[in-house]
């Protein structure tokens, strides 16, 4: 008899363990949250991890999607989802949660790590309903986004301004996909104050938690504004001018603010129909219908009162003074306007920028010059003289001075033209060692000359810098677990490595997880004398649609223009063949990095991270061999032209 209650106690067991075993694997089902439910997926996740519960009841269980989520469900929902444990204390820092209850647990945890505040001095009102401006600030310290990242960042929000108090928490959620507010007639807004409700809360956290849950990514790798890289001022010249995030007057969710006239504004850049300034510690624009660019005095430019000519190229100034931010520079020879005179310097301006110039880097214009060197004409490249030497250079500006000596300041013998080749017999630092075509010998400034090897190689011995993208606590534009400095640090070790094989120096900005500023990464081009830059990045945004490669140049006071975009072509004709990539072209962008570069330089957006078809390539190690391939074959194309 006991042994036969044995084995149906063994065959109950079995039963048993099996049914649980069952129901461990089996989703929860609640009443009120049918598959269907835009919130299933997520609410299944969190149970999966023990975040959430429901409500029991006779006619089953109940998860109540819509209820408002108080402080103290948040509490333990957050801590669960980040991977903390609840934390024992003997007294409570509140007078309405029990010590030693499961809800002190998670309330200490979540008050202890900041996630959620005391709702007022001593008490926690676990009951409360939780704001969503609070939902924003716990998911982003809970999920360790960089808020500091996002703090100066437009959002398109209009009920938080840039000076609410959760604003760098509301938009480090946005940037990050967590969420994208809601609209409100014209307007998008956040509705910080709200309540949020169950279901919504299991979907913030389900997204700040996983990637595969979050939405389309907003545009990434947006940078807050230096007022000392500023190249000048604009001032508004009508009332109520609207101030606006992107350049589109149609829009609404775009403006940011309004400024009045005779308001002014620190400018950037001017770009078809816009002035890129600074509003508010962010970028935004302004249309140039409705202002106008002002000295640093703030007046307009006035009439030119006359022209004067550079001796040798003269650098322009953003202020009177020499120590002020260089604008741009004119050329040896070049025709200068001058607006007026302030002290020793002429006030001018460049590419429509006021700025100025040192009156003693100057001489009056003549009406004739006979023995001034005729520039060929605009194209036009001189046949290569007759030589043994092993490298020549192609000039690549007018009015190039032949200096006695290695040194900016020593006697001129004389000067090259665009298109003119010279020998080159060494080269020391930045300056190269050359006989002109009628025989003259001097030194002038490699910056300005293509250096073109006879034989071998094209690249042998060239100096070329590779700048991988983002790194160290920038990790650049990110998607589906693919991360932008990542990838770019494998595509530049690929250039890097098929350069040097070919006989290039190069020059690596990082070859681990570090972050190089921007100015620490011209200066290492700069400090190595480099002749080629090629920055290499990944693109994201907010549509997943967008796909393809382009590769930008710089304009802004760049002599090197033409080289920049025979370099930025060739480069991006090698991608898109090779990696089968869509065509978006070759573009004009003043990017600090290739912006503060005089010598040929370029950056290289490889494809969209965002979009899976260019994702799929960009983490895939066989294409990743494909895109620094390319970029090396591009270099040497470049050189070979």
């Amino acid at each position: 008899m006991e042994r036969k209650s044995f084995f149906i106690m063994a065959f109950v067991l079995c039963i048993s363990f099996i049914l649980n075993l069952h129901t461990a694997n089996a989703k929860v089902q609640f009443v009120d949250v049918p598959s269907t439910h835009e919130a299933y997926e997520e609410i299944q996740y969190l149970i999966d991890l023990g975040a959430i519960k429901g409500y029991e009841t006779e006619n089953g269980t109940y998860y109540k999607p819509y209820n408002s989520v108080t402080r103290g469900q948040a509490a333990k929902m957050v801590v669960v989802s980040a991977g903390l444990q609840p934390l024992s204390v003997t007294r409570s820092n509140f007078t309405d949660v029990e010590a030693g209850t499961e809800l002190s647990g998670y309330v200490e945890r979540a008050y202890k790590e900041g996630f959620i505040s005391a709702y007022r001095t001593g008490q926690f009102s676990p009951n409360a309903a939780l704001t969503r401006q609070e939902m924003a600030k716990a998911l982003a310290l809970a999920f360790n986004l960089d808020v500091e990242k996002y703090a100066k960042l437009s959002i398109p929000f209009k009920d938080v301004p840039q000076d609410h108090p959760y604003y760098k928490y509301i938009a480090a959620i946005y940037y990050n996909g967590i969420t994208q507010g809601s609209t409100s007639g014209n307007n998008r807004v956040f509705m910080p104050q709200s309540n949020v409700t169950r279901a919504q809360f299991a979907m913030f956290i389900a997204r700040a938690r996983e990637d595969k849950f979050r939405l389309e990514l907003p545009v990434q790798g947006v940078q807050a504004p230096n007022i000392n890289d500023a190249i000048g001022t604009v001032m508004a010249t009508v009332n109520n001018l609207n101030v606006r995030s992107s350049q589109d007057a149609t829009s609404n969710d775009n403006k940011i603010g309004q400024i009045n006239k005779g308001d002014t504004l620190p400018l950037f850049e001017v770009q078809s129909g816009w002035f890129k300034v600074m509003y508010k510690d962010q970028f935004a624009y302004i249309s140039s219908d409705y202002a106008q660019v002002v000295d640093d005095s703030g007046q307009p430019l006035g009439n030119v009162v006359k022209k004067v000519n550079a001796n040798e190229r003269v650098n322009v100034y953003k202020s009177s003074n020499k120590n002020s931010k260089v604008i741009g520079y004119f050329n040896g020879g070049e025709e200068i306007p001058v607006y007026k005179t302030v002290g020793s310097y002429y006030l001018t301006a460049k590419n429509g920028i006021p700025g100025y110039v040192q009156i003693s880097l100057t001489k009056e214009k003549t009406a004739e010059n006979p023995n001034q060197t005729v520039p060929k004409e605009p194209g036009k490249v001189e046949t290569p003289p007759a030589t043994s030497a092993s490298t020549i250079g192609r000039v690549t500006t007018n009015a190039l001075n032949i200096r006695e000596k290695a040194d900016a300041s020593s006697n001129s013998l004389g000067t090259l033209n665009k298109g003119d080749v010279v020998t080159v017999h060494s080269i020391t630092g930045n300056w190269a060692n050359i006989t002109t075509s009628d025989g003259k010998k001097g030194y002038v400034h490699k910056t300005y000359l293509k250096l073109i090897n006879q034989s071998g190689s094209p690249v042998k011995d060239r100096i070329i810098v590779i700048d991988a993208g983002h790194g160290g606590k920038d990790p650049g534009a990110s998607s589906n677990g693919a991360v932008e400095k990542e990838i770019t640090l494998k595509v530049a070790t690929v250039v890097k490595n098929k350069l040097e094989a070919a006989g290039a120096k190069v020059i690596m900005t990082r070859t681990g997880d570090t972050y190089p500023t921007l100015e620490d990464r011209v200066n290492i081009a700069l400090n190595h004398h480099a002749e080629v830059f090629v920055s290499i990045h990944v693109n994201s945004a907010s549509s997943t649609s967008a796909k393809g490669t382009e590769t930008y140049y710089s304009v802004q006071g760049n002599v090197n223009v033409e080289e920049d975009e025979v370099l930025a072509k060739a480069i991006n004709n090698q991608i898109v063949r090779n990696a089968g990539m869509h065509d978006r072209g070759v573009k004009k962008q003043d990017y600090y990095v290739i912006r503060n570069m005089l010598l040929p330089s370029v950056l290289v957006e490889l494809g969209f991270i965002t979009n899976p078809d260019d994702r799929a390539k960009l983490t895939n190690s066989e294409y990743i061999e494909i895109f620094g391939d390319s970029i090396y074959k591009g270099i040497v194309e470049y050189y070979q032209k």
